[in-house]
């Protein structure tokens, strides 16, 4: 009764300021319409330049404002999962996103019935001054068809219940590539454990990237598991177990976990992960890709990932001008990552190799220490592809480097076929010498780095000998 009275007030408050104003605004003379169209646009204006000010200037957060006005608007019936679920601190926290392509709800065009809620929370939390700092965990909400409908919730758990995220997860919309939350069906898998009508289904996977520094480090992958009991036999399991939790048969299960100290990147459903050495000079990251196998990542009873499928080391970031720079090695990976049949590739390889060594090496036919033995799936060079790099030695001695001195660099390599097939059996390890050629303006030591010569030791057959220029 209070409240009715109260709501009343108000209305009748609003409601003669509403007549005072619109008597004061169009008081004689009246103005005209192209006058009064230009007083609404300029408090369009004035109202979207508050709001940015508030929000990009101030950095101020507009959610709570929402969260209190949605409060007094709906009369504090709606449910808000910040109330609910501990450490989801603000809106921007909850999305809604079609987490199974479920037919759900009378109309199956309504997108709005077909959407769950993916609520993301902090805990272990320090409350800093520009908000809370800590780990992120997820969960899904979703509601059944029973009557009354019931509120379901799962976890989104990741291998060792670790965190999807360490700083940040971004969201824009559900079909942006661009989100740190995506739905796609990237694993062609017809799930055994998730029948329906007696045929298993094809569900699609919940991806999650985390940030750090700005940066995708994490991705998880989940995928909805299980057969969803009708509301009989769930009525009839809570009549025979009263007062008692109900199992819900129905989970996301993680299919994939996957952290890298530079980048986690994903192309379909192969995942690549980038990690940096503790200590490495010359920006070097070691690659990983992995490829699912019956619908995970993981050996199959266990939370171990797979093997890589392919891994190799690779430039974080490659210089324009590779045998300009400080170090010598960088020119040896580079020469490899550009070793194959394409000619453009090709050229620039040439260009890593001294002058002497231009002379006397055949870019398309010498195998610069691949494996040549008979039974190579990559065989250097009629049937090499692509090199991969699998290690990298080198002494550092910046006084020999100042003053160019030859220096050493080993890499074990392996060959890479047109058909992806690499070359397992026939890891070769290469030493190169590296020499500094003078050049008058090069930076840091007035000189360039080239590739002199090498030596090469093979597993499986032996390559044939090469002459040192």
């Amino acid at each position: 009764m209070l409240a009715s009275l109260g709501l009343g007030a108000i209305l009748i408050i609003l409601g003669l300021a509403w007549v005072l104003l619109g008597i004061w605004a169009f008081r004689p003379p009246t103005p005209g319409l192209g006058r009064w169209v230009a007083f609404l646009l300029w408090l369009g204006v004035s109202a979207m330049l508050g709001y940015l000010f508030y929000t990009e200037v101030l950095d101020k957060n507009p959610n709570p404002a929402k969260v209190a006005v949605a409060s007094v608007l709906t009369s504090d019936k709606m449910i808000n999962l910040i109330e609910i679920v501990p450490g989801l601190y603000d809106l921007d926290y909850i999305h809604r996103i079609d987490t199974d392509w479920e037919d759900e709800g009378e109309d199956e065009e309504d997108l709005e019935a077909r959407r769950e809620w993916v609520a993301l929370y902090q805990y272990d939390v320090e409350l800093a001054s520009w908000g809370p700092m800590g780990p992120f965990g997820g969960a899904i909400y979703d509601h059944d068809d029973c009557r009354p409908p019931a509120i379901l919730s799962y976890e989104l758990v990741p291998v060792s219940y670790d965190y999807l995220a360490e700083q940040s997860i971004l969201f824009t919309k559900a079909d942006d590539p661009r989100s740190d939350i995506q739905v796609a069906n990237i694993i062609q898998y017809r799930d055994p454990l998730s029948m329906k009508n007696g045929d298993p289904q094809d569900r699609p996977e919940v991806i999650i990237f985390g940030r750090a520094r700005g940066v995708r480090t994490d991705l998880n992958i989940f995928r909805k598991v299980g057969v969803e009991l009708t509301c009989i036999d769930r009525q009839q399991w809570q009549a025979a177990h009263p007062g008692e939790a109900f199992p819900n048969p129905l989970r996301y299960q993680n299919v994939g976990s996957f952290r890298g100290s530079h980048l986690v990147a994903l192309n379909g459903s192969t995942v690549t992960v980038f990690d940096r050495g503790g200590f490495e000079r010359s920006q070097l990251l070691v690659r990983r890709q992995y490829r699912p196998e019956d619908g995970s990542y993981f050996v199959p009873g266990t939370q171990v990932l797979l093997e890589p499928v392919e891994y190799s080391i690779v430039f974080a970031v490659e210089p324009d001008q590779v045998t300009e720079v400080y170090y010598p090695e960088k020119a040896v990976l580079a020469f490899y990552l550009n070793l194959g049949k394409d000619e453009a590739n090709l050229e620039e390889a040439r260009g890593y190799l001294s002058d002497e060594a231009q002379r006397i090496y055949d870019m398309e036919t010498n195998p610069f220490g691949l494996s040549m033995a008979p039974d190579s799936v990559a065989r250097a060079r009629d049937n090499l592809a692509r090199v991969l790099v699998w290690e990298i030695q080198y002494v550092p001695d910046v006084n020999a480097e100042q003053l160019h001195q030859d220096r050493q660099v080993t890499v074990t390599v392996v060959g890479v076929n047109e058909q992806g097939q690499i070359d397992y059996e026939h890891p070769c390890r290469v030493t190169w010498t590296v020499i500094g050629v003078p050049k008058q303006g090069a930076i840091p030591f007035g000189c360039e780095w080239r590739l002199q010569d090498y030596v090469s030791e093979c597993m499986g057959a032996p390559a044939p000998k090469e002459d040192s220029p």
